[in-house]
């Protein structure tokens, strides 16, 4: 196919007023109608557990919480660290994972990130740990999966808690968190891969100074009020609304519409589909999940493993032959996380120098691409010392960002 020709297929696609969203919530109609269908039934919520713990086949105690921000905090609280010890941590991750540290009366340590790799810098973790260090943090990044062997090595080297975030990076059966870390955090929030619209699961690792920590987390957790049912109810309908505005013909009059109204596009978006609104955070997460939201977790669970998780795949091929495209076309673009151990393609970012510039430009060309750092931040740590590690990568990737709509539900001629 000529430049010519691709022009005009281009042309064609802008007069069809289609426009593909930026994430494609990862869960279907048939999926949301069950949802609907189990408040006609009583939930068994122990049939519910038992199917979520048998999804992960590893000797690890289980807790299903509200969220991983609630998990997280539950965490820090049993551990009931000295105020003033520190965490070690991913520069780039969640700002609230950060508020949740600080709430808890820790220190967030910041440690520099590779662009490629979107690993910690292991130099830089010697020279941050001290005597106050307790817990080094890691971020799986964007659908990557770190290799955590040399993390693992660290954190026995200096009698350090090893805790992996694998919010971005559930894919299926090809990880269930690393066997030696002590705790795994897996989300299923809204615009998480295998969405249950909400929840998260965390994995302890079963070893004789875990098991009371294990036990002062569900004691905290059955402390906790429980989320209504009719809220749940509520958020299924809303997400099948937002799915239904995610078609692509009804998501360009919607895009039209606010900016009829003059209401910016990204704030808007990220308002609608944000796990937790702004205000005060341990009011929001401090909940024991609803019995239909853990049910929701274990059908998606189950479903997955029917289909072998073949929407990673498809997912993954896609990205990758998109991938090859612009490789083989434009130069020096940076795609974070490309050389990882694995990666799903949760998200599709690339860096850029002129990230404004280019976002302008495709979306000119009906091409939904966003900056979306609204969630994700450089965590800046409070040490002043002239010798302390500067996170460069950080800062430049977070500058620099831009997130394309890469979907196996894009037209092959819309990514080419």
């Amino acid at each position: 196919m000529n430049l010519l020709q691709k022009i005009g297929n281009i042309q064609i696609y802008e007069k069809r007023f289609q426009i593909y969203p930026r994430l494609q919530l990862d869960i279907s109609y048939h999926d949301l109608i069950n949802s609907l269908f189990s408040f006609g039934h009583r939930i068994e919520i122990n049939e519910s557990l038992n199917s979520i713990k048998s999804f992960f086949p590893v000797d690890k105690e289980i807790v299903v919480t509200f969220s991983v921000r609630t998990a997280f905090d539950l965490l820090l609280q049993s551990l009931n660290f000295a105020t003033g010890s520190e965490v070690l941590m991913s520069a780039i991750t969640i700002k609230n994972m950060i508020e949740i540290i600080k709430i808890n009366g820790l220190i967030p340590v910041s440690v520099d990130i590779s662009l490629q790799l979107c690993e910690p810098s292991l130099e830089q973790l010697e020279k941050s740990v001290s005597g106050k260090t307790k817990v080094l943090l890691i971020t799986h990044l964007f659908g990557t999966v770190i290799d955590l062997h040399p993390y693992v090595e660290f954190c026995q080297k200096h009698n350090l808690i090893l805790i992996e975030d694998c919010a971005q990076a559930f894919a299926g059966s090809e990880y269930y968190g690393h066997p030696q870390a002590d705790i795994s955090f897996f989300s299923f929030g809204s615009i998480k891969s295998s969405t249950a619209l909400g929840g998260g699961v965390t994995l302890i690792k079963n070893q004789t100074q875990n098991q009371k920590i294990a036990e002062n987390i569900q004691e905290l957790h059955q402390q906790y009020p429980q989320k209504t049912e009719l809220w749940f109810l509520i958020r299924v309908w809303k997400y099948l609304l937002l799915k239904t505005l995610s078609i692509p013909w009804v998501y360009y009059l919607l895009l039209q519409t606010l900016n009829i109204l003059s209401k910016d596009l990204d704030s808007t978006i990220n308002a609608t589909t944000r796990g937790f609104a702004q205000g005060n955070l341990l009011a929001k997460i401090r909940y024991r999940p609803p019995h239909h939201l853990v049910y929701f977790i274990a059908y998606r669970l189950t479903k997955c493993e029917e289909s072998k998780c073949q929407d990673f795949s498809d997912r993954i091929e896609t990205a990758q032959n998109f991938l090859a495209i612009l490789q083989a076309n434009i130069k020096n673009i940076i795609f974070p996380g490309i050389q990882a151990n694995y990666h799903s393609f949760w998200l599709f970012p690339i860096i850029v120098k002129q990230p404004e510039l280019l976002m302008v430009k495709l979306r000119s060309h009906n091409f939904d691409v966003t900056r979306g750092t609204t969630s994700l931040t450089v965590c800046e740590s409070p040490r002043n010392s002239f010798n302390y590690p500067s996170l460069e990568n950080a800062k430049y990737l977070m500058e620099h960002i831009l997130f394309l709509p890469i979907s196996s539900k894009v037209p092959k001629i819309e990514l080419e």
